[in-house]
């Protein structure tokens, strides 16, 4: 892993994002890059200042380069700082192309708020850019050394497994949580998909070792996710975000609204 993105928003120095993404930046050797968006948005445009607004935001953004470098050089990584002007989402899927991961934040007391929700399932949705999301009440030292891979057999997940390559190679252990529906499924005859992803080739050809554990069919996925991590001491989850199609009890939409709603640990999560 070369370079990360951290979406700082109006974050301080003693957030849990920022804890998190500079020792995920010492841990890899990584340089960092602090972005502030100056978001656009069809409300803000049509005041009569938006305009002046936006350029004073943009100004106050500038204004924080000093502290930002300074506070990466404190904590030894190689850092950077920017400011973009845009849709949101846009400028998240844009300044992602070049980066090996975005991380971001998010409050798991409010997240299903009509705001955070649509800020991050926006960010998410936007090109299939896989984020990185720390609760703000997280605790954790920052090192990935234990993850969980919540698999159901979706591209969605296949996308969040392949974005945390990087993490999963420097892993200590890794769980599978595997819900992917097998062939003779009772009621999952039209779920199951013509060609299921070979995760375990996948993970094997990378001479990365994982254990596995089955998700049954009757347990509330989410929470059993959540749940099984949190036994685990997993410092990350990797998951899809958002899927259409239900498979089995894995509704993606609802799994995912619920570890935004109740997870202790960081996600990452793709679309």
């Amino acid at each position: 892993m070369h370079d990360l993105i951290v979406d700082l928003g109006n974050k301080q120095s003693d957030s849990a994002l920022l804890r998190f993404a500079f020792s995920l930046a010492r841990q890899h050797n990584a340089g960092i890059t602090g972005l502030q968006v100056v978001a656009l948005d069809a409300l803000a445009l049509a005041l009569p200042e938006a305009l002046s607004f936006l350029d004073e935001e943009a100004r106050q953004a500038w204004e924080r380069r000093d502290w930002w470098l300074t506070l990466c050089e404190q904590h030894g990584v190689r850092g950077s700082w920017e400011v973009a002007r845009g849709f949101y989402q846009s400028v998240m899927a844009r300044q992602a192309v070049l980066t090996d991961l975005v991380i971001g934040s998010f409050d798991n007391h409010h997240a299903l708020s009509s705001a955070a929700v649509g800020l991050l399932g926006r960010s998410v949705l936007a090109e299939a850019v896989p984020m990185l999301l720390v609760p703000e009440q997280w605790e954790g030292s920052g090192r990935v050394r234990r993850i969980v891979i919540a698999w159901n057999g979706s591209v969605e997940a296949a996308r969040a497994v392949r974005a945390s390559y990087p993490l999963l190679g420097r892993a200590a252990e890794i769980l599978v949580i595997d819900g992917e529906p097998r062939e003779g499924d009772a009621g999952n005859h039209e779920s199951v998909p013509a060609a299921q992803l070979p995760l375990r080739n996948w993970l094997k050809h990378r001479n990365i070792r994982a254990r596995w554990r089955t998700c049954a069919d009757h347990d509330p996925v989410g929470h059993a996710i959540h749940q099984w991590a949190l036994e685990d001491e997993a410092d990350l989850i990797v998951m899809g975000a958002w899927g259409h199609l239900r498979v089995g009890e894995w509704l993606l939409g609802g799994v995912t609204s619920h570890m935004l709603s109740h997870s202790q640990i960081p996600l990452l999560l793709a679309h």
